[in-house]
């Protein structure tokens, strides 16, 4: 837009965001909803304090039932939701931030279940995990949520802070890290992948810019030293592939979960990664395992003192094998310890809602169904 007379005040996202009692990203849905008026100057959005301003703070007020005498002093919070919890964080909003990663107590409390069940209304913060995959994400085969990340990398970081993703695949990752102000290296071996996390990357720093550092690495992430320093990274938050879950979830999606909500409403699909020969999705399980110690170890040298490592996985079963069950999860943190990371903690994510139930091996042998994945959290102590 045209910024008409020069003499109006120009503001960075995160300004806006202090002056209104507001997160930087609800300052965002504003201007992309025009609610107010913005500028792109130099590569980074400025927000015109104007007329449109002045009106989205009268509405503001009018929300909250606050008289104010001094208009040119203020004090405004985001509307107010019919859940308590929703009442709670926005007192908690007008108190400093208590937390090593800016969170509050109430949002530190909201975040700290371990089971996220996507339909429980009274955790709005993890509510409604899965999303329709965007344009981007259709290109891959195996992505998880944004929101998924935003909260892992809100929980274990502040601003500022340094993102990792060793399988960035098509950038889910470094998009939630550009979203809440953090830096971000990731490596992609995929060279078709890491151009579609580059093309994503682009758009949304083009739409919304900051000046945090986004690097994509087409590379091996077992070359991830030659690309990190050493006691750099704060969070890592990626998902590693390996052959048979893909496998067997190719088929899965043309059998059993070619109705299922996760299908149909999310657009998920699932597809090879590569062909190579080096591509950690090809690799026999026993041998994923001796590969993924070493990107372990090597990603605990890059990683803060103090600093965390969430892996999202899948158990999943062999039964042409006789193999009953085999946990991913398990095997993956035992790893992690082997080489000197402390196993920190365990989230379960429930993806009940959106999987087509199995009829497993009626009616001689009785198995659950697996509809949920796990998030192995470890952390560097020293």
């Amino acid at each position: 837009m045209n910024v008409k007379n020069t003499t109006e005040e120009l503001l960075t996202v995160k300004e806006a965001a202090e002056l209104l009692k507001v997160t930087e990203v609800t300052i965002k849905r504003y201007i992309a909803k025009e609610l107010i008026p913005s500028v792109k100057i130099g590569g980074a959005r400025r927000i015109v304090k104007g007329d449109m301003w002045d009106d989205l703070v009268q509405k503001m007020r009018s929300e909250k039932h606050e008289n104010f005498e001094d208009k040119t002093d203020y004090f405004v919070a985001e509307p107010q939701t019919e859940y308590l919890v929703s009442r709670e964080l926005a007192k908690e909003e007008r108190k400093s931030k208590l937390g090593f990663n800016g969170l509050t107590p109430t949002e530190w409390a909201l975040l700290s279940k371990n089971v996220i069940v996507e339909d429980d209304l009274l955790n709005p913060v993890w509510n409604d995990l899965s999303s329709p995959r965007s344009k981007y994400q259709l290109e891959h085969g195996a992505v998880y949520p944004i929101k998924l990340c935003e909260r892992l990398i809100k929980m274990y970081s502040a601003e500022g802070d340094t993102v990792f993703d060793p399988f960035l695949g098509i950038g889910t990752t470094m998009i939630a890290a550009q979203q809440l102000n953090r830096h971000c290296v990731g490596t992609e071996l995929n060279p078709k992948f890491a151009g579609i996390a580059q093309s994503w990357h682009d758009d949304v720093q083009g739409l919304f810019g900051n000046s945090m550092h986004y690097k994509i690495v087409n590379d091996d992430c077992r070359n991830l030293l030659q690309h990190i320093r050493k006691d750099k990274v704060q969070v890592t938050v990626t998902s590693p592939p390996y052959a048979d879950f893909i496998q067997k979830s190719l088929k899965d999606r043309e059998t059993t979960h070619k109705t299922s909500v996760i299908k149909l409403e999310n657009n998920s699909t699932v597809k090879q990664y590569s062909q190579e020969e080096n591509d950690f999705g090809n690799l026999p399980y026993p041998e994923f395992l001796e590969q993924i110690k070493q990107i372990l170890k090597d990603n605990l040298i890059v990683t803060k003192a103090g600093g965390y490592s969430c892996w999202v996985v899948k158990d999943y079963r062999d039964t042409k094998n006789k193999v009953p069950y085999v946990p991913f999860h398990s095997d993956l943190a035992r790893a992690g310890e082997e080489v000197g990371w402390k196993y920190h903690d365990l989230i379960i994510w429930d993806q009940t809602g959106r999987r087509r139930a199995q009829l497993l091996d009626y009616p001689s042998v009785f198995y659950t169904n697996k509809n949920c994945s796990f998030i192995v959290v470890l952390r560097k102590t020293k």
